[in-house]
């Protein structure tokens, strides 16, 4: 059904730069978790669950709370560079010396993937399951990484947080969330750090964490790799506002989300 209805939006309403080649290999590719079998070399139950990937010097950490059935989707996400959800793009690579802000680091594959060639990582999560994990997984890497235990959005204060939602989701204040810190990006690097990647799914916060994050895109003037496809997020919105912050971007939409014809991802360079 999924496949259905992307392929009805890319005939009747929008390709967002999807080729026929493109929506071929997605209507015909394999199911998640073949995909996954090809980059994961092994899984040990401990503590938490340690992930040996094909390839990849260092363990990564899950928490045993969430299942381990949701990783074969980050893993397709970060390894099939024809995934429309993938971040590095042809002019959104992470190149050798990048200096990257990861915004919704979640449990950390991606920053796994390209810590060696990178001069810093900088990554924000909220979540303390995945916090505590993290610092696990990069515990070889302390001075190239710093992990930022916090929301992100538009405004510095205090929110609800539901720590038991692998989407890692802001809420209202209910039985079972948690009260943790929410910052401005420019607040956060308020030190004039130098960013020159931006990376960031959060589930829907994407637009009001890119409002908070202005004086840093303005300097930096960073490759970003944004998520567009959650409810919250209007695309053209997206665009008017990091063309607002540097005019001179250029912008490239990409996949089809089955819920609306959005685009999955916008990448953005100079």
């Amino acid at each position: 059904m999924r496949r259905l209805k992307i392929l009805f939006f890319w005939i009747f309403v929008n390709k967002n730069n999807i080729t026929i080649k493109d929506l071929l290999y997605f209507l015909t590719k394999p199911k998640i978790n073949t995909i996954a079998k090809k980059y994961i070399e092994k899984i040990e139950t401990k503590d938490q669950f340690e992930i040996k990937f094909r390839g990849l010097p260092n363990i990564l950490f899950w928490p045993k709370s969430f299942s381990i059935d949701r990783l074969d989707q980050v893993v397709a996400e970060t390894f099939d560079v024809k995934d429309w959800h993938y971040y590095q793009k042809e002019h959104t690579k992470v190149e050798a010396n990048e200096i990257v802000l990861d915004i919704g680091t979640a449990e950390g594959l991606f920053p796994l993937t390209v810590i060696d060639k990178c001069k810093h990582i900088y990554m924000i999560e909220p979540s303390k399951t995945f916090h505590e994990c993290l610092q696990k997984t990069f515990k070889e890497f302390t001075s190239k990484t710093t992990i930022f235990n916090t929301a992100v959005g538009n405004e510095d204060g205090i929110i609800s947080f539901d720590e038991n939602s692998l989407d890692g989701m802001i809420t209202e204040a209910v039985e079972n969330t948690n009260k943790v810190a929410i910052q401005k990006i420019d607040t956060l690097l308020s030190n004039n750090e130098v960013i020159t990647y931006l990376k960031a799914d959060i589930e829907g916060f994407e637009q009001e964490m890119l409002k908070g994050a202005e004086m840093t895109i303005k300097r930096n003037k960073p490759k970003i790799a944004i998520t567009t496809y959650h409810t919250q997020n209007d695309p053209d919105e997206i665009i008017a506002l990091i063309k607002g912050f540097v005019p001179e971007y250029n912008y490239y939409l990409t996949g089809i989300y089955e819920k609306m014809p959005k685009p999955v991802m916008i990448h953005f360079w100079i």
